[in-house]
């Protein structure tokens, strides 16, 4: 019941603040065009006036696309067929699991990092805002919560991933030896597909885990104004571990949402013909609405695990 009950809780606070969620998604959009238009323009450039951009909108170019990798530089090294639809999803998911960050070009991890340091900015506005008894989006309000927490924000984000690296890279090290193993004494795939399968589900639970874990460090910093970044680190497992099955359940719960959001989102699009200037636009249309959700469920997210904190503490 403590799940249900500040999972709505958080709901009834995001929706007093739609203003906020449309601030992050306008952000979000804004902040993609940075990568989005300098591809378009490649991609533009390489189609020229030949046919090759109508066989793109019927289908992928196979051999168009070859031509395209054997010269591309940077940022165009990563447009392949499997971003096309659902594959985009997926290869995300697995790039996350399997932490290949270090592996993409370097304009791609300079990408990476500041959207990662500018969405720790944005968790002090974001947190700030639901601290409030009656939680009302200003600009004001916002911009001075994303700025007074952000330093000690940034120091929780760069432990986090120090950890994460830390302790992925030593399972990786126990798990590469195995996974060698089964591979060379299987005689199908079927066994070390699995076994792939079994410890990236391993190492996703890990990042979920830490993401929540520091997700309710931060939630102390907002809720307790102290100073000493590294002493919520402990008290965060302390309060986790004392909790469990509320703070996992209440993490997960919106977890699965997003995923069936997700699904939802891949089934939708897939119904969508993407060969004229219509299909497109309900295409990037759909596509936008299910940004907004992911970015919605973030927020709840936030505003739900700050009222489970405030209700167990």
């Amino acid at each position: 019941m403590k799940i249900i009950i500040n999972f709505f809780k958080g709901l009834k606070t995001t929706g007093k603040t739609t203003r906020m969620v449309l601030f992050l998604f306008i952000i979000n959009l804004l902040f993609s065009m940075l990568l989005a238009i300098p591809m378009y323009n490649s991609l533009k450039n390489s189609f020229g006036h030949s046919e090759v951009g109508e066989k793109m909108a019927e289908g992928f170019d196979y051999l168009w696309w070859q031509e395209f990798r054997d010269e591309a530089q940077g940022l165009e090294t990563t447009f392949t067929p499997s971003i096309i639809g659902k594959g985009a999803v997926l290869n995300n998911l697995v790039d996350l699991i399997q932490l290949r960050i270090f592996d993409s070009p370097p304009i791609i991890i300079i990408f990476v990092f500041f959207y990662i340091t500018l969405h720790t900015f944005l968790a002090g506005g974001i947190l700030s805002t639901f601290y409030q008894d009656n939680p009302k989006f200003t600009m004001k309000g916002f911009a001075k919560g994303a700025g007074s927490y952000f330093f000690r924000f940034f120091i929780l984000m760069l432990i986090s991933w120090v950890m994460l690296f830390t302790i992925t890279a030593v399972l990786g090290s126990v798990f590469s030896p195995i996974l060698d193993k089964a591979f060379d004494n299987s005689q199908t795939e079927v066994t070390p597909f699995y076994l792939v399968l079994l410890f990236s589900g391993i190492i996703f639970f890990i990042f979920l885990f830490f993401q929540m874990l520091f997700d309710y460090a931060r939630i102390k910093i907002v809720l307790e104004e102290r100073r000493n970044v590294l002493i919520f680190i402990p008290e965060a497992f302390s309060f986790v571990f004392k909790f469990p099955f509320s703070t996992l359940g209440l993490y997960f719960l919106i977890f699965l949402i997003s995923i069936v959001a997700t699904l939802v989102y891949i089934l939708l699009k897939d119904f969508i013909p993407q060969s004229s200037y219509l299909g497109v636009s309900l295409a990037f249309f759909l596509q936008q609405v299910f940004i907004f959700s992911v970015i919605w469920l973030r927020c709840c997210l936030y505003s739900s695990q700050m009222n489970l904190y405030r209700y167990l503490r």
